[in-house]
């Protein structure tokens, strides 16, 4: 047997797969155990004014006890709190779930009773459908729905054998063993389902969110996080935007070939996903360009320190690879917490990329590093461009405070 094949592997793969769901998933999965369970819920509402009088029709020596009347209150309950708590809980998956697990309980418990001490001499017949039903119908980390249900199971054969005869008591706990059996293997076929269904919309979201080439964030997927990322950095943080290119790739392609190049973007996306944050927005913004969005990075040491790491890595690593010299450049915008505030995605981007083709008009293989300076709403900025088209050699960013370092 190959090690991949081992059961210890297949189980670890199995867990992986689980917590993969129950991580990026959650609010979804929140969404749905609420909405399966207030269904059933009104389900077993509407069953129960509906079997009520079937029963005594079919049993004229039945008649429906107290404990039938307060079940309809009993799925009322749970109604009302699953609509309201519901909305509340979407975010929270530990909440979400215990909600869930609280109503599964409440219905599982009145029906063991309604089993076993108002139906003392008959078998019971409403705790193991309820329960398989519940068990498929939510969704739980380590399977909590399934021991819920097994816990109700138990809780009928104790009860069936303190007040029913022994008979009867027998034929429940058979009844409960074959139900938790069948609860189980239905649960797990119920979670097989959602998981292929949850993996199979992440590689659809990953083909339309991916680079195919480099393994990045592709252009319209790195603008989205870019603006997440700008949004949340508002609130407290300061931020950086990083432009960065191959120096000289056209010449890289004609010499080497098409297929050299395609190694050495892959490259250069390899040494930013090694260099910055999983929590950044790392992502390819066109050709041989790719931008990094990374909140939380504002002080100019940090970022020298990483951007002359990156340019060497890849100058290093580039130049094995292609047995020639290699490099990149980039430019650097940084954002304090007091301007994150105010900072738009375009602006951001427009000053990066001139800081970065700052550098590649002096030096290749460097980097500049900007403060961001706010920009004029874009009516007058295209007034003034109008007004100033003469002078359009003048230096524009005579007044940004810029640094410009040689990545030695």
């Amino acid at each position: 047997m190959r090690r991949a094949d081992s059961p210890i592997v297949r189980l670890r793969t199995e867990f992986a797969r689980r917590r993969a769901y129950f991580t990026s998933a959650y609010p979804e999965v929140t969404e749905l155990n609420v909405r399966n369970l207030r269904l059933a819920c009104l389900i077993a509402l509407g069953l129960g004014f509906v079997l009520t009088p079937i029963a005594c029709w079919l049993l004229p020596w039945w008649s429906p006890s107290a404990v039938h009347v307060v079940f309809a209150s009993v799925a009322i309950g749970p109604i009302v709190a699953l609509t309201v708590l519901g909305p509340r809980v979407k975010r929270r998956p530990y909440a979400g779930a215990v909600l869930c697990l609280a109503v599964e309980a409440i219905m599982l418990g009145w029906l063991v009773v309604i089993d076993t001490v108002f139906s003392p001499l008959a078998p019971g017949s409403l705790v193991q459908p309820a329960a398989i039903a519940l068990a498929v119908l939510v969704a739980t980390p380590w399977g909590w729905s399934v021991w819920t249900a097994a816990a109700a199971e138990v809780a009928l054969m104790v009860l069936s054998f303190i007040f029913k005869p022994e008979l009867v008591a027998h034929v429940d706990a058979f009844s409960a063993v074959v139900g938790f059996a069948v609860t189980a293997a239905l649960s797990q076929l119920a979670m097989e389902l959602r998981l292929r269904d949850f993996e199979a919309r992440e590689r659809y979201r990953e083909l339309s969110e991916i680079d195919g080439l480099t393994g990045l964030l592709n252009k319209g997927a790195l603008v989205s996080a870019a603006r997440r990322a700008i949004e949340r950095a508002g609130r407290s943080r300061g931020i950086a935007a990083v432009m960065v290119d191959i120096d000289d790739f056209k010449h890289v392609n004609d010499q080497f070939g098409h297929d050299e190049g395609d190694e050495l973007l892959r490259l250069l996306a390899e040494v930013l996903r090694e260099s910055f944050r999983a929590t950044d927005a790392v992502g390819r913004f066109g050709g041989d360009e790719f931008m990094v969005v990374a909140v939380g990075l504002s002080h100019p040491f940090v970022v020298e320190s990483k951007m002359n790491r990156v340019l060497e890595m890849f100058r290093v690593r580039g130049g094995r690879l292609l047995g020639a010299p290699v490099s990149a450049s980039a430019g650097v915008v940084l954002v304090g917490p007091s301007a994150a505030r105010s900072i738009t995605y375009e602006a951001l981007v427009r000053q990066a990329d001139q800081a970065l083709y700052e550098v590649k008009r002096a030096s290749k293989g460097a980097f500049a590093v900007h403060r961001f300076e706010p920009e004029e709403p874009a009516c007058e900025r295209r007034a003034d461009q109008v007004s100033a088209q003469p002078a359009s050699n003048s230096n524009p960013a005579s007044t940004i405070d810029r640094e410009v370092t040689a990545n030695e």
